[in-house]
């Protein structure tokens, strides 16, 4: 019996890519698709798969919402996370948030799928940094103070996403993403993204 995947991702190519791939593989083959997180969210729910496939710029919903939301529901199908954004920016945020794997867009087919079965068989993708033991906090863990709302948008920071697409996201206006990372630099007395990046990297967040 082939193992059956949901595909979520935003783009229809990546989407029609993946389902060629996966129908390459005897043992594969994708059952349902969805263009935003909501959508991929409604599918997970339905249990008719082993495994979903999620980016992590969806629109309506971001992938680690999608994953959050399932995991607090008691929802434990399978996710692997195949996303453009460099591991090293995301693939511990996903970790901690109950992912089983992360594959760049940049890798080839080959790696893709191994991982997608090894995901199934009940085991971990991560690249190898991601994989990583977390980082112990001390007591004065700098991000401890941070809202859900801020702590949201810094996970859209980290990842690099735009601040008009984050607001999107978040279902929030533009200049509230703005202020937001304004609580945040000041929050973490960072002077720039590439500095709360940093931050979050040193103390296990990113």
């Amino acid at each position: 019996m082939k193992a059956r995947l949901i595909v979520a991702d935003d783009h229809q190519i990546v989407r029609e890519g993946l389902r060629k791939l996966v129908e390459q593989s005897p043992d594969l083959e994708v059952v349902a698709e969805a263009a935003n997180g909501l959508e991929a969210e409604r599918l997970a729910r339905e249990g008719r798969a082993e495994l979903l496939l999620l980016d992590v710029a969806l629109p309506g919903r971001r992938g680690v919402q999608v994953l959050q939301s399932l995991r607090a529901s008691g929802v434990g199908l399978p996710v692997l996370f195949f996303s453009m954004y460099p591991p090293e920016q995301y693939a511990g945020v996903v970790r901690r948030a109950g992912a089983q794997g992360y594959v760049p867009k940049s890798a080839d087919a080959g790696e893709v799928l191994r991982a997608a079965r090894r995901v199934i068989a009940g085991g971990m993708a991560f690249p190898e940094r991601a994989a990583a033991p977390r980082p112990k906090r001390g007591p004065r863990d700098p991000f401890a103070t941070l809202s859900r709302r801020e702590a949201e948008v810094l996970q859209g920071l980290i990842a690099g996403t735009r601040l008009d697409r984050i607001a999107k996201d978040l279902g929030i206006d533009a200049k509230s993403v703005s202020t937001y990372r304004r609580r945040l630099l000041d929050k973490l007395d960072a002077k720039s993204n590439a500095e709360l990046i940093a931050l979050a990297i040193r103390h296990g967040y990113a």
